[in-house]
């Protein structure tokens, strides 16, 4: 016995010193870049100019493709009028109702171009919630140093930043080296872009347009969101989720009065079937993404968090059980899956015959969504419970490079716009149009700057989404760098 503790506790010494030697071992994936001041920008008039944006309701609609068509069309003569620069020396191509792209001709032919897209349409405002908003939500206030109103953020502040930086540079008189197309969709919230990025990308692939890389927004600049690194976290989005709304429904075919049920209802199957999977969710994984992006983090930590980080084959387990404390960094380990809509019944006394619900499933990379369909069934176990695919899905997207062209161009363009910041790629959880454009690109990337507080993260989709001017003005400032860096 004595020997075996001898034994056990040399190897728990030497497994010890591997890993305190690992964690000082590991090399920081951190550049040296310096800052790039920007002087003079017109960030005044620019942010009159988002800020009327917000003011038009361009919520798009799942079942009415011309819903709200008098706003959008608003919105793309306030872009029109807004940016004369761009209206006249780049190519505009309209596509479907009110999405369009730009071409910006670049000197050199050889150079493959680049895709910078965002979107226009906004999520709606829950009734329940209007009356929380501490300003008009469709108002795009200018109060307290930001800009308050849907899409502040999510997405029309890139769509803005976008076009004041190619509005300034035409002004300077600069050409890309390389050509640059701007896209800009119409229903990323509602229709899986199918109008907007989806019709945009298949032009491209009509036109054998192929981009050197693909930025869209996704990841963010987060602060205090990751524990153990104080530094602002530039998180630039290699890869995308899978999506997938999954229809469930029960139908008896017969209903009844309440006052004689049987022993179970349409909506009690429905609801225990649901339950069940809220009960067995889809385990925890360290896949590539995210071990890459712990490996970009590790040396930036103090040394518990990077003792961690660096030894995820010790310490793996650990990780997931702290990451797993959190909504927002639980989801980055699993395909997630969320009842979203439930329905069933018109009386009170009546037993309604069917009952339907719908859950939405992102899908991490290594899971596909033949598989999400097939776990479905076996933790249902029911054949009453009917599973119906809608008629789009997206399977998880490919993992973009992080030693490519665009990678490094982005990184460049963060560090030079924001000081001090540490980058590091990252999975987004959300869908975006690049679902689609990354099927005309070597690499597709997530990223836009904005400025992520814990108090934040609430605002996306939420109450009282806003951006801070000076937050706006780095979108801008970034956006210059891009596309500047982007001509080499």
């Amino acid at each position: 016995m004595k020997k075996f503790s001898l034994l056990t506790l040399s190897v728990l010494s030497l497994v010890l010193l591997f890993s305190v030697f690992r964690t000082f071992s590991v090399k920081s994936y951190q550049t040296k870049i310096e800052p790039v001041p920007e002087k003079n920008l017109p960030i005044e008039a620019a942010v009159s100019r988002l800020s009327a944006g917000i003011r038009f309701k361009t919520v798009s609609s799942l079942s009415d493709t011309d819903a709200n068509s008098n706003e959008f069309l608003l919105l793309n003569e306030h872009i029109r009028k807004s940016y004369p620069s761009i209206e006249s020396k780049l190519k505009k191509t309209k596509v479907s109702n009110f999405s369009f792209f730009y071409e910006w001709q670049g000197k050199n032919p050889n150079l493959k171009p680049i895709l910078l897209c965002a979107h226009t349409d906004v999520v709606d405002v829950d009734p329940s919630t209007a009356s929380l908003w501490t300003r008009k939500p469709f108002g795009g206030e200018i109060q307290d140093g930001f800009v308050w109103g849907r899409g502040a953020w999510d997405d029309k502040s890139s769509v803005f930043a976008i076009l004041e930086s190619i509005e300034i540079l035409i002004k300077r008189g600069h050409v890309p080296e390389r050509s640059i197309f701007i896209a800009i969709g119409q229903d990323e919230e509602t229709i899986y872009g199918k109008l907007g990025a989806k019709a945009i990308t298949e032009i491209f692939k009509k036109k054998n347009i192929r981009f050197e890389y693909v930025l869209d927004e996704g990841q963010v600049i987060a602060e205090g969101l990751i524990p153990g690194i104080e530094k602002p976290i530039a998180l630039i989005g290699i890869a995308g989720k899978g999506y997938l709304s999954l229809g469930l429904e029960v139908d008896l075919k017969e209903g009844g009065h309440s006052s004689m049920p049987p022993q179970e209802t349409a909506i009690g199957i429905l609801s225990s079937g649901l339950s069940q999977m809220e009960k067995n969710p889809f385990p925890l994984s360290l896949g590539d993404v995210q071990k890459t992006t712990f490996q970009w983090l590790a040396p930036e930590m103090k040394f518990g968090s990077r003792w961690i980080m660096s030894n995820l084959w010790l310490f793996g387990p650990i990780l997931k059980s702290r990451l797993s404390e959190k909504n927002s960094t639980r989801a980055q380990l699993h395909t997630t899956s969320a009842i979203t809509k439930i329905s069933g019944g018109f009386k009170d006394n009546v037993l309604p015959a069917k009952a339907e619900a719908t859950v939405n499933f992102r899908i991490l990379q290594g899971d596909s969504h033949r598989g999400v369909l097939d776990r479905t069934e076996k933790i249902l176990n029911d054949e009453r419970i009917r599973l119906i695919s809608p008629d789009t899905i997206f399977e998880p997207s490919p993992i973009s490079s992080v030693d490519s062209i665009g990678f490094e161009t982005i990184r460049r363009s963060i560090q030079e716009t924001i000081p001090d910041v540490i980058v590091a790629p990252a999975l987004v959880s959300a869908y975006t149009d690049s679902l689609h454009y990354g099927a005309v690109a070597d690499n597709a990337y997530r990223f836009f700057p904005v400025r992520v507080k814990p108090d934040d993260v609430k605002r996306f989709h939420g109450i009282d989404e806003r951006i801070s001017i000076s937050n706006y003005e780095e979108m801008i400032r970034f956006y210059l760098r891009l596309i500047l860096n982007s001509s080499n």
